[in-house]
């Protein structure tokens, strides 16, 4: 049974603090969050989401690296944002090169302070390659939700969600809806059409959630969608 580790890592509060200039272009594509019940911790700041996948025999992969801002008034008054940047050469290479490998690329502390100082600088990400898995966003739809909202957000989950909501904090869900990009002549590719994670928050303290994780991928087959599914632990 396959498992995923994925580590969200808070960024530097000195950097949401930065002016509106110096934030990362903002996606070009419609994002949108739903808060069922409220937020029972403050997540207001700038998010890194790293995701690893493990399959039998010690193998592991990495998911693409996400950056993620979120903006928060109040308990019921949450906004999370994708950022489809390019992420600095020495993360995305190195990421890329091991995902090539029976082992997955981690990041480094060096990796972290880089993103701490340079998140908000980074370029819109616009070479989009299909080789390497890249993806352009339609639209991003996040759901955060509180214990008392479970039945209603979480109603036919995907296996073992019930189980890890029981007990939990809050929960996070993020839909990723994708656009195919340009076939080169000749190539059959199957493009990823969605993604969607749900992050079960089962500890919690000042500097960091952790709990379980279930990630969906919907991929276009021949006639047939191809549905993938991946879990494991999260810390964010």
């Amino acid at each position: 049974m396959s498992r995923v580790l994925t580590i969200v890592l808070r960024l530097s509060a000195a950097c949401w603090l930065l002016g509106a200039s110096a934030f990362a272009k903002p996606p070009d594509f419609e994002q949108t969050t739903h808060v069922a019940g409220k937020a029972p911790v403050s997540l207001g700041g700038a998010w890194f989401l790293y995701a690893q996948a493990e399959f039998p025999g010690g193998k592991s992969r990495a998911l693409a690296p996400e950056l993620i801002t979120v903006s928060q008034k109040s308990d019921h008054d949450v906004a999370l944002h994708l950022l489809d940047v390019q992420l600095p050469k020495s993360i995305d290479e190195p990421f890329k090169a091991a995902n090539r490998k029976t082992q997955a690329w981690q990041p480094s502390p060096e990796d972290l302070t880089l993103l701490r100082n340079q998140w908000s600088k980074l370029p819109p990400a616009t070479n989009k390659d299909l080789h390497q898995s890249d993806v352009v966003y339609d639209r991003v739809e996040f759901t955060l939700a509180s214990p008392d909202k479970y039945a209603e957000v979480f109603a036919g989950g995907a296996p073992g969600v019930d189980e890890a909501l029981e007990g939990s904090l809050f929960a996070l869900q993020v839909v990723e809806k994708y656009r195919p990009l340009p076939m080169p002549p000749g190539e059959q590719i199957a493009q990823v059409m969605e993604r969607r994670s749900i992050y079960v928050v089962r500890t919690s303290n000042d500097s960091m959630l952790e709990g379980r994780q279930f990630t969906g991928y919907v991929a276009a087959g021949p006639g047939v969608p191809i549905p993938i599914a991946l879990h494991g632990p999260f810390k964010l």
